[in-house]
């Protein structure tokens, strides 16, 4: 009886272990997932094999039923395969209409690879000159355009194309300036006496689309102008304006790009911290204040992602649980269950919004120094540092997150481009 025990026992232990309930992305991890313990040597008397048959689907059938439950026990990442080390060459011009997301080469200052959604470098891009270190390369939804900040606050950003050739001149580089989903322009958000322009802008030109945008409330009435976009959607006309100054009420301005209308203009409680748009301006979510660890008033109950049309309420999530982005289809949004702050490790889980379902999670040390998002999928490409690099341009791990649960970790180590 022992014997059937311990093989029973055996069996529970490796089917189990690809499923462990808090998964981490740190290197040593990836690199070395549990094995299943080994099976004892069977007891070949008959009876004990028909009981041990029994008992074994019965330990399947259940395991089979609390995977399907508890969606959130997701296996750990494990490296892909066909990802080579993090530099090992040239890997060349990327290809054109390729969708990739760029790293920072540690081996080569000015170098970066791009990989695709697969997780496989396909090329590497170079600048002419390193950027300065205060200077960011921030890329387009596809990674086919770029522009270089400036290292300092009022200079010149610089427009690139996929191979990192300047388009056009320097120009002045706005803070509130995003990339549109189309990939080839961009918005900006400027302030004139008493009013605002909203610019759909070509890169590396002066042509633009601009309109004034009759915004105006109590929070920008205060003097404290804390205003941004949220998102610019050249595809669907719209643009989210969001104002987020906690413990201010925040408040969001859906505008059609084309001719400057508000869409839809709402105010949130201060019992919400922030607000976070979705790319294509349809969803934005409603941050509990629970979420960023407030403690010295009320806090909403319920994190609530809503749509941008209506006003209704597509998801209802945990107050822990703060959004930092949804993927491009709308379908996941990307959570943290800790407070994300500086200093301190950064918890996620990525949630599937139809059902509430955490279909995955990260528990791990590091700080989360940014993602990507897949331009025309689901996935995420999240990039984790240790807590205690304070670089301009730290070093990164690198996770993949797709629709279906599962992840894995780049091999080797980046740079924060």
């Amino acid at each position: 009886m022992d014997d059937l025990r311990r093989e029973i026992h055996a069996a529970f232990e490796k089917e189990q272990s690809a499923y462990p309930p808090v998964p981490t992305l740190r290197p040593n991890l990836v690199r070395a997932a549990a094995e299943a313990t080994p099976r004892a040597q069977r007891n070949f008397q008959w009876l004990a094999v028909a009981a041990a048959i029994v008992l074994a689907a019965l330990v399947v059938f259940g395991l089979m039923s609390s995977r399907l439950s508890n969606r959130g026990s997701v296996s750990p990442p494990k490296s892909n395969p066909t990802a080579g080390p993090t530099v090992v060459a040239d890997y060349g011009p990327p290809p054109a209409g390729v969708p990739l997301f760029y790293l920072g080469d540690p081996n080569h200052t000015g170098w970066y690879i791009g990989y695709n959604w697969q997780g496989v470098p396909q090329g590497t891009i170079k600048l002419s000159q390193p950027a300065d270190p205060n200077s960011y390369l921030r890329q387009s939804p596809d990674g086919s355009m770029f522009v270089v900040t400036p290292a300092a606050k009022g200079g010149n950003g610089q427009f690139l194309d996929r191979l990192l050739k300047p388009v056009g001149s320097a120009s002045v580089y706005s803070p509130l300036q995003m990339w549109a989903d189309d990939n080839r322009h961009y918005c900006t958000l400027d302030e004139s006496p008493g009013q605002w322009a909203l610019s759909l802008r070509t890169p590396g030109t002066t042509s633009a689309t601009t309109h004034v945008v009759a915004i105006d409330s109590q929070n920008l009435r205060s003097g404290i102008i804390a205003i941004g976009l949220g998102s610019c959607s050249a595809i669907n006309d719209t643009a989210v304006l969001i104002y987020s100054y906690f413990p201010r009420p925040p408040e969001e301005w859906v505008v059609r790009i084309s001719d400057g209308k508000i869409m839809s203009h709402r105010t949130y409680d201060s019992t919400y911290s922030d607000l976070v748009s979705s790319t294509d301006g349809r969803l934005i979510a409603a941050n509990s204040a629970k979420s960023t660890g407030y403690l010295a008033g009320a806090t909403a109950p319920n994190t609530l992602v809503i749509r941008t049309s209506d006003g209704s309420t597509v998801a209802t999530l945990d107050p822990t649980y703060g959004v930092l982005g949804f993927s491009a289809d709308d379908s996941v949004a990307l959570v943290a269950t800790s407070p994300y702050a500086s200093g301190v490790a950064t918890h996620l889980a990525a949630v599937e919004l139809a059902t509430g379902n955490v279909i995955w999670r990260y528990d791990g040390n590091e700080y989360l120094s940014g993602f990507f998002i897949e331009s025309s999928g689901a996935a995420f490409a999240l990039m984790l540092q240790q807590v205690s690099d304070r670089d301009p341009h730290p070093t990164v791990y690198v996770a993949m997150v797709y629709r279906d649960g599962t992840s894995y970790a780049l091999v080797g180590t980046f740079l924060h481009p």
